[in-house]
């Protein structure tokens, strides 16, 4: 019963079409290393270092004879992770791209913050190239060891891992995350099953003055609340291009339009797209 109710669940066109997504995936293998982290590696050699989900596990029947030697059911998460964020890059999947205004160009500063694993950081680094910077900041220590383990194993030495959290101060703050669901961290949402953590949070101001680079080329957003508390810690510089999910209303107010008026107080273009994403170039 468990499982007919799951293949429903996977019988959306969006859902069918993340399939033939990841059955698409030029993928050269997959397995497990020495740590007994999931990998899979493509065709050009990217290898992407990630997590065994079982959410997925209904969809592996789904892919071709091909995909499934090439392909273990246990490396799946991985690979939908590869779609949805190096692949697809957007800032929900099925929505906007992070990079529909702004594309990353080579020797480009950028960053980009609740960086999860490093998938969507691992494309900007090698779209910079190795005269550029990217500083991919991500709280969760889980995360953040697959995020450096994935910097190491590609060799982008242009690419600068934070263990951080951001907040608009520097200070200690709490995550609350939903049991089994590593992206869904959060100091501002709050769940009915979550565990709590305990996080070292700094500004976007202190972070950038720490390493001495400021990324003024390319920013991207994505706190799951926090965004605008992100922006109020950023005074030092204005980065040229912004891209923000906006998704969680906070503090009574609409998260999106709260943005936009911030940034458009700080002399930006800055456009709502889809109700709940905001991007901005600097005028």
């Amino acid at each position: 019963m468990i499982e007919k109710i799951k293949s429903k669940l996977w019988g959306t066109p969006i859902q069918r079409e993340m399939i033939k997504k990841i059955g698409a995936l030029p993928i050269k293998e997959s397995g497990f290393d020495g740590d007994n982290d999931p990998f899979v590696r493509l065709m050009d050699g990217t290898i992407f270092f990630g997590q065994t989900s079982h959410r997925y596990d209904v969809v592996y029947n789904k892919l071709g004879t091909t995909m499934k030697k090439v392909l273990k059911k246990e490396c799946l998460q991985v690979a939908s992770d590869i779609v949805i964020r190096y692949v697809e890059g957007g800032l929900k999947y099925g929505g906007p791209k992070k990079q529909s205004w702004y594309t990353a160009k080579p020797g480009d500063k950028v960053s980009e913050m609740g960086a999860y694993q490093g998938f969507c950081s691992i494309k900007l680094a090698q779209q910079v190239g190795t005269k550029g910077k990217v500083i991919a900041i991500e709280p969760m220590e889980d995360n953040y060891r697959l995020l450096s383990k994935n910097k190491k194993q590609n060799n982008l030495n242009q690419l600068i891992t934070v263990n951080r959290a951001v907040w608009d101060e520097d200070k200690i703050v709490q995550f609350e995350r939903r049991v089994g669901d590593g992206q869904s961290s959060s100091i501002e949402m709050k769940y009915s099953n979550a565990n709590t953590y305990d996080v070292k949070a700094e500004t976007l101001d202190t972070i950038y003055k720490r390493l001495g680079i400021l990324p003024e080329d390319f920013m991207i957003i994505q706190l799951n609340g926090a965004e605008i508390n992100g922006l109020r810690g950023l005074l030092s510089f204005n980065p040229k291009n912004l891209s923000i999910a906006a998704r969680y209303d906070t503090e009574g107010k609409n998260a999106a339009l709260e943005i936009q008026k911030l940034l458009t107080n700080r002399n930006y273009s800055a456009e709502v797209v889809e109700e709940d994403y905001v991007f901005a170039k600097l005028k």
